[in-house]
């Protein structure tokens, strides 16, 4: 089975290298720890977004993650408050934090 995270976030607007829309259900990206950059060197992750809650005036939000692999993540990695990147390719999507674990 594999995991989940949830987290809060900011969309990087289309103007600045983001995305041209709004996150949405089922949208996948890469996730990558700022703090574990060589890691992601190594091997970048998937995620599929879900049950996302998105203010267009603010670009603030937060949304679950679906990682695409069994793989367990260190537990480091999963503490509430890692920052973290979503990506596409070398566009930073979205630049956000761990939060309370998915129960």
């Amino acid at each position: 089975m594999s995991s989940k995270l949830r987290f809060s976030f900011i969309w990087v607007p289309h103007s600045l290298g983001g995305h041209t829309a709004a996150p949405y259900e089922g949208m996948r990206t890469t996730i990558r720890w700022q703090r574990y950059l060589d890691e992601h060197l190594q091997c970048a992750r998937d995620v599929q977004w879900e049950n996302i809650t998105f203010g267009s005036e603010s670009s603030l939000g937060s949304a679950v993650c679906r990682l695409a692999t069994d793989e367990p993540l260190p537990d480091e990695w999963l503490k509430e408050g890692q920052l973290i990147e979503m990506l596409s390719g070398f566009r930073v999507l979205a630049v956000g934090r761990v939060a309370q674990e998915v129960p």
